[in-house]
């Protein structure tokens, strides 16, 4: 059963009076998974079991977590990462505590409600978000196989600008600066076109020419796709040359019959070293996750269809974590696995039965130097063909962070 859906059905119009808002629903969904992470201990739901709590008991939030500093400071975090006011905020979080206490009763029937939310923790455990895990009760954390040791304070987001650190070599300015690289390029390109238009005058019947390629291009994670084109269809024709921001492009001049020349093909994708991703590639399903956290984004069942459809069909899932090849070993290898754990935690909340899961672990287990977003992935594939698919055309952005 998927509790945290059952909630957001029946809580959330009434809170949110049948609108909707994508920020106040994600801020309650958070809230929903932290309310029942805690009403899952029997200290915390023993202490009112037979109570009757009104639904307009907006100091029952108060009960369930009575610190008043962890009080402020769940408000604070669900404030600033959906972009709510706080007074807003505290409001949502006092008027849904009582609703999600008469739901979850509702579902528990009468079965004591730690003992029915305790076996239904598995769907609500990839929607906790880390800095919440300081609010947990340390045996439902141990259930989850979690740890509240990345709770700790976190870092401010600027959502104002953002520095864009491209993983992609350019030349330095004392080098000659951009024109000084495309000189010889434009040179060739000039002395190609009128040597072609030489041998079209002289009516030759076969160009010849040779094909002039001409690349910069540098990434830090990049696997290109060679694609065989006839030159024969190019007889008449001239390749120009192609510019994007992170390579140049290929130059080529027609070519004789028989031979073949070949383009660079560069998928980009952006990757945050401040917020959560998903990206699925050639059958790869890829977590990436912020910097210091196990917290998987909050798209991520977009992105998982076909992973979970062949899961239906009966076939195994792979899950292979990675860590960070910079920062202290003992601690990044403890956060790779909880980040697998939330991954696992994830296909199981969707649907996918624990028997088809499989923690593999990878040969190489680290992000190399200077690739710090792939020691923060965790990938699901299938293995039912006992081959771990082969990582995509890729090239990375990422975006500038704290240091880990």
């Amino acid at each position: 059963m998927n509790i945290i859906e059952h909630l957001t059905r029946t809580v959330t119009p009434v809170l949110l009076n049948n609108a909707t808002d994508e920020n106040r629903s994600s801020l309650l969904e958070k809230l929903y998974a932290i309310l029942v992470a805690r009403l899952a201990d029997g200290n915390v739901s023993n202490s009112f079991a037979n109570a009757t709590i009104a639904d307009d008991d907006h100091g029952f939030f108060d009960r369930v977590l009575p610190d008043t500093t962890h009080r402020t400071e769940l408000v604070q975090q669900l404030s600033r990462h959906y972009s709510v006011p706080e007074q807003e905020t505290s409001s949502l979080v006092s008027r849904a505590a009582p609703l999600v206490l008469r739901e979850l009763r509702s579902l528990a029937g009468t079965t004591p409600l730690n003992t029915f939310l305790s076996n239904n923790i598995a769907s609500v455990a990839s929607v906790i978000p880390a800095w919440a895990y300081a609010f947990i009760p340390a045996g439902i954390l141990t259930m989850l196989n979690l740890s509240p040791v990345h709770a700790a304070t976190t870092p401010t987001v600027q959502t104002t600008t953002r520095t864009e650190e491209h993983l992609v070599a350019t030349p330095k300015a004392e080098e000659g600066g951009l024109m000084k690289m495309l000189l010889p390029i434009i040179g060739l390109l000039i002395l190609g076109a009128l040597a072609w238009a030489l041998l079209k005058s002289c009516n030759k019947t076969e160009p010849v020419a040779t094909p002039v390629v001409a690349s910069t291009t540098a990434s830090t994670t990049t696997t290109t796709t060679t694609t065989e084109v006839s030159a024969a269809s190019a007889t008449n024709s001239m390749a120009m040359p192609v510019a994007s921001t992170t390579d140049m492009a290929v130059a080529s001049m027609p070519m004789a019959s028989g031979t073949t020349m070949t383009t660079t093909e560069t998928t980009a994708t952006t990757i945050s070293s401040t917020e959560p991703s998903v990206v699925f590639e050639n059958g790869r399903l890829s977590f990436y996750f912020a910097t210091g956290k196990a917290q998987v984004a909050g798209n991520a069942k977009e992105k998982a269809n076909d992973i979970l459809e062949a899961a239906k069909q009966g076939k195994k899932i792979g899950i292979s974590g990675y860590t960070d090849s910079t920062g202290n070993a003992a601690a990044n290898e403890k956060l790779a696995k909880e980040r697998a754990q939330a991954v696992r935690l994830f296909l199981i909340a969707n649907g996918v039965p624990q028997l088809q899961l499989e923690l593999i672990k990878p040969q190489d287990t680290t992000g190399a130097a200077g690739k710090d977003q792939e020691g923060r992935r965790v990938d699901a594939y299938i293995v039912d063909d006992n081959a771990v698919p082969a990582t995509g055309t890729t090239t990375v952005t990422t975006v500038a962070s704290p240091a880990k």
